[in-house]
């Protein structure tokens, strides 16, 4: 919540938070330090225990827990801090827990549309969740921020009941599949129990192509975090938004981006798996993260020098942000090729790459674009701000173009030796 803007004009009852730019740094930060703990525990947990509950459980904790973030909030700075480095520790589990959940359920030729599907949810996520958090600061009750907690917590804890009774860790303990349904998944995925075997620390931890999958995750990150966390403060801040509603429309544009997002990654999904019929996965992989980067690279580059209105910023955001989507057929899924008995422990190597940029990324933004010193809204102003936000931007850009580099020349398709569990050999 940025201290200019957490409080609508509109809504007087709700208390307005004096933080420093660091302290709103470290606040969108601190998450991303609970988070960095809990990826090798979420996916060898996931292994041992079945993905279902250590998911679910993720989600349903951290969504009790932001139910009480504008008690945390009202309390003090310090305490919103710890709240957050807990749900993050909660959340943490989240993806390496799904690899293994996929590892049961995704059929090789079906990996990258269903995987694709699954994580555009958190694009659609970002599409519903900023406009209605701008219309809840707005118009809502407690005070309007604190609503949005209260609402997105209740519709958390009532997605974790519905999960827990519909959802299983693999086709065998499902309680409504059909038994057709149940034959073809498991005959075509074929993975052995985890347990018959222990995890090849030393040869996973020496693969290039691991390595590769980590940069690409470190590098994607990077600017997908900055833009996720610092976006709506600079709209707010660059002269883009006109009129008193400033915080609605933020909401709307900060949103925008991950709606083309979403349908980017389902139709890169679907694409992906069609083109694996005739060229090898390596090839398709390297095409979609590379293209993926090297897009997204250029838009971020026009915004830089062309997006001096709130029309064509928010729509070279949108691209840049949307072109994003291509890396779920890409290196994104890339685990499930290499290494699909050891997905959850290879989520949760890649990821904890991939959650730096969620710790180091709003703290570096935040330092580099310092609020000026000249009054807010004037010319001076803007133009200083943008100045240092163009700065921003190219550090994103450096950081993906070699994400690329380095992916292009490691990465790989091909399951690896070491990872052999007798499923069914497909298109490499």
């Amino acid at each position: 919540m940025d201290a200019d803007t957490a409080t609508p004009r509109s809504n007087n009852s709700a208390k307005s938070f004096n933080w420093s730019a660091e302290q709103e740094g470290w606040l969108l930060s601190s998450f991303f330090i609970g988070y960095i703990f809990t990826q090798f525990p979420g996916g060898l947990l996931a292994q041992w225990l079945g993905g279902k509950w250590v998911f679910g459980i993720g989600v349903g904790m951290t969504s009790l827990l932001t139910l009480l973030t504008p008690l945390a909030a009202f309390t003090n700075v310090w305490v919103l801090m710890a709240l957050r480095v807990l749900e993050g520790i909660f959340e943490g589990v989240s993806f390496p827990a799904m690899h293994v959940i996929w590892s049961h359920w995704a059929p090789p030729q079906e990996r990258s549309i269903l995987t694709a599907i699954s994580y555009s949810g958190s694009y659609v996520g970002n599409v519903v969740s900023f406009p209605v958090s701008a219309l809840l600061c707005w118009y809502g009750f407690a005070g309007g921020w604190p609503s949005v907690f209260y609402v997105f917590g209740t519709v958390g804890v009532c997605w974790f009941l519905l999960w827990a009774l519909l959802a299983g860790s693999t086709p065998s303990s499902h309680r409504f599949i059909s038994a057709s349904e149940r034959d073809y998944i498991e005959c075509s995925v074929a993975v052995c129990k985890s347990e018959e075997r222990h995890t090849p620390w030393r040869r996973l931890l020496l693969s290039p192509h691991v390595w590769a999958i980590a940069v690409a995750h470190f590098c994607n990150n990077w600017g997908v975090y900055t833009l996720m966390t610092c976006m709506p403060t600079f709209l707010a801040n660059i002269g883009v938004l006109p009129g008193t509603e400033a915080v609605v429309l933020n909401g709307v544009y900060s949103g925008i981006p991950y709606a083309m997002m979403a349908g980017v990654a389902l139709s890169a999904g679907a694409v992906a798996d069609c083109l694996r019929k005739r060229v090898s996965t390596t090839v398709v992989r390297k095409a979609f993260t590379t293209a993926s980067f090297t897009l997204s690279s250029v838009f971020l580059l026009l915004c830089v020098y062309y997006g001096t209105s709130a029309t064509i910023a928010v729509t070279l955001l949108t691209l840049g942000v949307g072109c994003g989507g291509l890396s779920l057929a890409g290196f994104n899924i890339n685990h499930l090729d290499i290494a699909p008995r050891y997905a959850g422990v290879l989520m949760a190597l890649t990821n904890t790459a991939g959650t730096l940029p969620g710790i180091v990324g709003p703290l570096v933004a935040k330092a580099i674009a310092l609020p000026p010193s000249a009054p807010k809204g004037s010319a001076e102003y803007i133009a200083t701000y943008r100045s240092e936000w163009s700065e921003v931007f190219l550090l994103c850009v450096e950081i993906y173009m070699f994400g690329a580099l380095i992916y292009l020349i490691l990465g790989s398709g091909k399951k690896q030796p070491w990872a052999d569990d007798n499923e069914p050999t497909v298109v490499n």
